[in-house]
């Protein structure tokens, strides 16, 4: 009996010192309220004894250089290249997100930081630019002989660098469609006779350099509603294909220089179009318009506007003269001396030359009609992408001249042939060319004051 009680209270005793034991290792960890963190991450950390536990561990979530939970600032930042607009340029840290901004600290036009070149120039009275420091450019340059002179930019040759491509193209945005221009400009182009949203470009600026980008869903017409005929995929551009053209200065062929003044021709086809939509007679304040009425024109209204807006800056605008254009000057080759279909005289800072002007032996052309050298021109890859027609063994294009034709019902005008003839006038002459096609370049003239 007295073995079992000894054996029971053993038992108890036992099992007594174990309950208590186990009570001894019963703890509840304490933790800091503030975060502590290093550069990978954050937690609460033990403030018991216990000093290697923690609570609540996680990784940094950056937003702008600091951590959204605990507020740990980035250090080693790896900052990207630099993002710049007209004012400043920034970058961004590509591990927290934190970005650094400042204005551009410029040095003759160029930020000494980004290298961003400054666009649009406010010179002062000292021809240095108030903002960036740089030296206004010369409006023009000349040739070493005098026979050219270079002024004004408009775009020309066709990009062809595959980077350089895709760098403007995916600068360029979203295409554009009949729906959705978005950053692009539609042409306003005719197509099934009506004017229809589906060749647009785009201008951008890129590494300094300005170039216009072209984009179009459907050929271009050779003539106003022949939309089944077109020649810019002769010339090698086809639809939906973005194709980019650099501004380049224009070179003007030097026709007369005189008491500080210059008349000049484009030396190279700069665009193509047509000079009229179509070949109906219009009635304006009881009078009655013909197409070929060159005050009336398109092509006029394009030269003074759209291109002249294109190619020269207000400080260029300001040197070209506004001219009293001739256009009573009589269709020479025709039978009799009255032109029924000339129009008034027009005032403007550019445009096309006349019949009598390209054969004018002072401005160093033949004073024939015949095929000559001296009236052939090239045209720039910018001119083909328009549609102008090319023509066979000849790099040389057809351009436009305003004198209107006495033939036709006041429905034809002049131009130069590829090969370098005036066309127009009787049917032995050789017919000029009705004003509703597309297929002929644009040659603009000026004068400017040197």
């Amino acid at each position: 009996m007295k073995h079992k009680l000894l054996t029971a209270l053993l038992a108890f005793v036992s099992a007594l010192c174990l309950c208590l034991s186990f009570a001894g290792c019963a703890h509840t960890h304490t933790y800091a309220t503030a975060w502590s963190s290093d550069e990978t991450g954050h937690w609460h950390a033990a403030t018991c004894s216990h000093t290697s536990e923690r609570k609540d561990a996680g990784a940094h979530v950056y937003e702008n250089g600091k951590c959204t939970t605990c507020n740990y600032e980035h250090k080693e930042h790896t900052f990207g290249a630099y993002s710049k607009t007209e004012t400043g340029h920034a970058q961004t840290c590509s591990v927290c997100k934190k970005t650094v901004s400042a204005d551009h600290a410029y040095k003759n036009g160029t930020c000494t930081v980004c290298e961003y070149a400054h666009q649009n120039h406010t010179y002062g009275t000292d021809d240095i630019c108030e903002v960036c420091g740089k030296t206004r450019p010369p409006l023009y340059t000349k040739s070493e002989d005098g026979s050219k002179i270079y002024f004004g930019e408009y775009p020309q040759s066709e990009v062809k660098e595959e980077a350089t491509v895709s760098a403007l193209t995916e600068k360029a945005g979203a295409l554009p469609s009949e729906e959705e221009c978005g950053e692009w400009t539609s042409y306003g182009y005719y197509y099934g006779g009506e004017v229809t949203d589906y060749m647009w470009y785009i201008d951008v600026t890129y590494q300094s350099n300005r170039y216009r980008g072209v984009y179009f869903t459907k050929q271009r017409n050779c003539r106003t509603g022949f939309d089944d005929m077109s020649y810019q995929d002769e010339n090698g551009y086809n639809t939906n294909t973005v194709y980019w053209f650099r501004y380049e200065p224009i070179e003007w062929r030097v026709l007369e220089n005189e008491d500080g003044k210059a008349f000049l021709m484009a030396n190279i086809i700069l665009d193509g179009g047509h000079f009229y939509p179509n070949g109906e007679s219009r009635t304006q304040d009881d009078v009655t318009v013909y197409p070929n009425n060159y005050m009336e024109s398109d092509i006029r209204k394009w030269l003074t506007e759209n291109f002249y807006e294109t190619a020269f800056d207000s400080a260029a605008q300001a040197i070209i003269e506004t001219t009293t254009v001739d256009n009573h000057t009589l269709d020479i080759h025709a039978v009799g001396s009255d032109n029924p279909y000339a129009c008034e005289d027009t005032q403007d800072k550019v445009f096309l030359l006349s019949s009598a002007e390209v054969e004018n032996e002072s401005y160093g052309f033949v004073t024939s009609s015949s095929a000559d050298a001296t009236r052939q021109l090239t045209a720039t890859d910018y001119a083909k992408a328009q549609g102008i027609q090319p023509q066979e063994g000849t790099e040389c294009f057809s351009w436009w001249l305003r004198t209107p034709e006495k033939q036709a019902k006041g429905k034809t005008v002049y131009r130069v042939s590829e090969k370098g003839q005036v066309q127009g006038g009787d049917w032995w002459i050789g017919g000029g060319e009705y004003v509703d096609f597309v297929r002929n370049g644009i040659v603009p003239a000026l004068w400017i004051d040197l």
